[in-house]
């Protein structure tokens, strides 16, 4: 008999109410990196292999986790890339001429594309972020990242359409520009900016990174998709970057023998997974 679902505070709408379980990273992102057998790589410091189990908890109301998916996710998860497949959100972003282009990276407008949301693009990065700062998801006693309490609730009002994101918060949105676009996904960390307080999270082909601070509009502002009026989305190599956050994270990691077996397939047919640089 399945077990009654639990009663408690919704940490979004703040209501007593019946919970559910909400993932951490959407459940529709899942597919996207899951072989014929609905198994996807888990990275964790002590063993890397390939699982069916999906990162959720008991947290929102069922009404809080809806609003999640219909202000962010049903819109987003379609744009990203299947393994082999079309990239929707890149073919999108380079229909229009670029905003800069560097040698590392090109930037476009996105709020200047009819054919991107921007708004459904911040609230799908923020909602994630903000999942990893109020729940542990089992990864231990507390949240996986830490962000101060007014932070939190700045997050939160956005959501619940309170209030817009603060000027000290800037989320830049990264979209893979080479052609392997890494079946993988990343959860909220830590980034290494030393200027900011800095959490970033990976879905495949594209990677939101947060940036918190007092000057973080004139140091970020033209590279955020918040804060810029343009809207700006950034397109960057993210294949090796992300396979060396996996890799630093794990480097004792057991790589179990299924695990080593899917990369051989995988890579015969040409679409490389390699494990770390």
């Amino acid at each position: 008999m399945k077990a009654p679902a639990p009663v408690g505070i919704c940490p979004m709408c703040r209501k007593e109410t019946k919970l559910i379980k909400s993932h951490l990273i959407s459940s529709g992102v899942y597919p996207l990196c899951q072989n014929e057998m609905r198994e996807h790589v888990s990275v964790t410091s002590d063993v890397i292999r390939p699982t069916q189990m999906e990162t959720k908890e008991y947290l929102l109301c069922s009404p809080c986790d809806n609003s999640l998916n219909t202000n962010g996710e049903r819109y987003v998860i379609p744009l990203l890339p299947r393994l082999g497949g079309r990239f929707l959100l890149y073919d999108r972003l380079v229909k229009q001429d670029a905003l800069e282009e560097t040698p590392s990276m090109t930037v476009y407008a996105a709020a200047e594309n009819p054919e991107i949301d921007v708004a459904k693009l911040v609230h799908f990065g923020i909602g994630i972020l903000w999942k990893a700062s109020v729940c542990s998801f089992g990864n231990g006693d507390k949240p996986g990242i830490d962000l101060s309490e007014e932070d939190r609730e700045a997050m939160r009002r956005f959501l619940v359409g309170e209030a817009k994101l603060p000027m000290r918060m800037a989320l830049a949105v990264a979209v893979e520009s080479g052609a392997i676009r890494y079946p993988a996904t990343i959860g909220p960390r830590p980034g290494n900016n030393s200027d900011f307080k800095n959490f970033f999270f990976y879905v495949p082909g594209v990677m939101f990174q947060l940036y918190i601070g007092a000057n973080v509009r004139s140091a970020r502002g033209a590279y955020s998709i918040n804060l810029s009026p343009k809207g700006s989305v950034m397109m960057i190599e993210l294949a090796k970057t992300v396979r060396g956050d996996m890799n630093k994270g794990s480097k004792k990691a057991r790589k179990t023998k299924k695990l080593l077996r899917i990369v051989e397939e995988v890579e015969a047919k040409g679409l490389s997974i390699k494990l770390g640089d």
